[in-house]
């Protein structure tokens, strides 16, 4: 498993200057700002990021080289694990997901 630094600007998926204002200059852990991210992370800004903390079901099924429908399939299961976006996307944790897909092809 990958080890993560712990960046709320990357989990927010914003500025700085964003990130600061939504944490109030509080000291936030990762769970306080993973859920702030499930109010206020502008999943369709970075749908061709390739670096992006959060990916959708669609940039998980190309990672993990599925299809949507099985991707889907196993988040509606538990058996993926993410967060539910305000606006019902699901969101997985890009890590999460790279390491699963080296898990998957290296069997």
């Amino acid at each position: 498993m990958s080890h993560q630094v712990f960046d709320p600007v990357r989990i927010l998926g914003t500025t700085p200057d964003a990130a600061a204002r939504l944490l109030e200059g509080r000291r936030v852990t990762p769970g306080e700002v993973e859920a702030l991210a499930a109010i206020y992370y502008d999943w369709r800004a970075h749908l061709r990021d390739p670096h992006s903390y959060w990916v959708t079901v669609g940039q998980a099924a190309r990672i993990l080289r599925l299809s949507p429908v099985v991707v889907k399939q196993l988040v509606d299961s538990g058996r993926l694990p993410h967060v539910r976006h305000e606006s019902g996307v699901s969101l997985m944790r890009r890590h999460d997901i790279e390491d699963r897909a080296r898990h998957l092809h290296s069997a």
